[in-house]
């Protein structure tokens, strides 16, 4: 181990070896001075020398020395100066991806370079062979190995960072930016096995804090500005798992929102519980949970029309349209008919935990007197004033599906409406957050409620019905499959 009297001796000593093309041992000079116990006490010169020397790191691709130096400059200054500790992971990050955007512009094959399924994985001796004895060669292959290795880098960067920086108070805004950024490194790259482990060391760090609140340093959650940065960096989270189609990240980082909300005891600003809202509807329609899909949109419904001063009249009648077909789309039976005691007591326990998140109650509710139904939830849309809003079709659409009784015209009634709302939708000109609304997904689901309640009223009119009948009264559902059983 070198010995400096002065920093500055380190610091002159790695750039002549700079000079001479010996980078390791300017690295390891540097690493030295760093590591230590000599120079402890923060001075400008320290800021100096690790600019150089995650500079050196960068360059040279060596993550474990860049975090042995930040762990060990973060000793140094955080008590000092900790906006120099700030600076220097800046501008660690910084150079970084500059190198991985230079290895991506000079690649033409960006796609196929980044072919990788995990970034930290090692190269198996197996692909390695194949590489050599396959056909490919030349421009494709030094494109590989010209880009993978940055962007693992990269990511190395973004982990060795949300490390060095988790659960500190005086660096939590740092550690959203990284956080921020990382997402967007997924999103970017459509890295989705990088994006989930990175909400998973997110919730770790933050499950810590919790079990670790009172130790010295330790981020407080009951701040409004930690609190405000721990929850914008769940509701990017969010964002991004749904942009990348992720629907059970999406669903944990709803979880993620509503758990860390409990902890604190306090509800989010309206603004955020749009998001949060919108994006449950987008995970439950995914999900074919239409009833739960549904009550998610009167969330949002209540919400826009409560603080949205500036909603425009089209949307207010496209949100609340939405909210009545997709009550409509809840099948108006039982699917456990007949389940078995256990399997009746899970949809209990399911339908307690989706009450929870959707009512977004922060003391849990312990029994099911709430239970989410889709008669409990028709009547609340009388009460809540979502019928009052909704376009005229949609209301005489709910109308002749609940109300009247037409055994024989009923379809015939229902298609030429259906065909109406096919076309109604579009993007929200005053509700940004708000997904693009489009009613026509719910056709489907309609036909099959139509077909349901044509069936249920000729039952009780008919004791029989020839199948060529029922084909031309329901146009729209195809009794094929019967009639191969006749």
């Amino acid at each position: 181990m070198a010995q400096f009297a002065k920093p500055e001796n380190a610091l002159k000593r790695a750039e002549e070896l700079i000079n001479v093309g010996q980078k390791q041992a300017a690295l390891q000079a540097l690493h030295d001075l760093i590591t230590s116990k000599r120079y402890r006490a923060w001075q400008k010169t320290l800021e100096r020398i690790m600019f150089k020397y995650v500079e050196l790191c960068v360059d040279m691709r060596r993550g474990r020395f860049a975090k042995d130096g930040l762990i060990q400059y973060r000793i140094v200054c955080q008590q000092v100066n900790v906006s120099s500790l700030e600076e220097v992971i800046k501008h660690f990050m910084q150079l970084s991806t500059e190198k991985a955007e230079q290895a991506r512009s000079q690649s033409e094959a960006m796609e196929d370079a980044l072919d990788v399924e995990d970034l930290e994985a090692d190269k198996r001796p197996e692909d390695l062979m194949l590489s050599y004895v396959s056909g490919e060669k030349g421009k494709d292959r030094s494109d590989r190995e010209l880009v993978t290795p940055w962007f693992k880098f990269l990511w190395e960067t973004y982990r060795t960072v949300l490390e060095i920086l988790r659960n500190n108070s005086k660096l939590e805004a740092l550690y959203a930016m990284t956080a921020h950024r990382a997402f967007q490194f997924c999103k970017q790259y459509k890295r989705t096995t990088e994006f989930r482990r990175l909400c998973e060391i997110i919730r770790n760090h933050l499950a810590n804090l919790n079990k670790y609140r009172d130790q010295r340093d330790k981020p407080d959650l009951t701040a409004p500005e930690s609190l405000q940065l721990y929850l914008d960096t769940r509701v990017e989270q969010l964002k991004i798992a749904t942009d990348l189609e992720l629907w059970q990240e999406a669903f944990r980082s709803v979880e993620d929102i509503h758990g860390l909300m409990s902890m604190v005891k306090r509800s989010p600003k309206p603004s955020l519980m749009v998001v949060y809202y919108a994006k449950l509807t987008e995970i439950f329609w995914i999900a074919d949970s239409h009833l739960y899909h549904a009550y998610a949109w009167l969330k949002l419904f209540t919400l826009q029309k409560s603080y949205n001063k500036n909603l425009a009249q089209k949307d207010l009648q496209l949100i609340a349209s939405s909210v009545l077909l997709a009550a409509l789309s809840v099948t108006p039976y039982d699917h456990k008919h007949g389940a078995s005691h256990l399997e009746l007591e899970n949809e209990k326990e399911r339908n307690l935990r989706m009450s929870n998140l959707i009512g977004f109650n922060l003391e849990p509710k312990k029994d099911g007197r709430e239970v989410l139904s889709r008669s409990s939830l028709l009547s609340e849309l009388t009460s809540k004033g979502v019928m009052t809003c909704v376009f005229q079709e949609v209301k005489d659409l709910c109308n002749l599906l609940e109300n009247e009784f037409l055994p024989l015209d009923l379809a015939s009634k229902v298609q030429p409406l259906l065909a109406k709302i096919t076309k109604l939708g579009g993007k929200l000109s005053s509700a940004s957050s708000v997904p693009e609304v489009q009613l026509s997904q719910y056709v489907p689901a309609l036909e099959k409620l139509t077909t349901f309640r044509v069936l249920q009223q000729v039952s009780q009119v008919y004791q029989s019905m020839k199948i060529d009948m029922l084909s031309r009264m329901i146009p729209f559902f195809d009794f094929s499959l019967w009639r191969r059983f006749q």
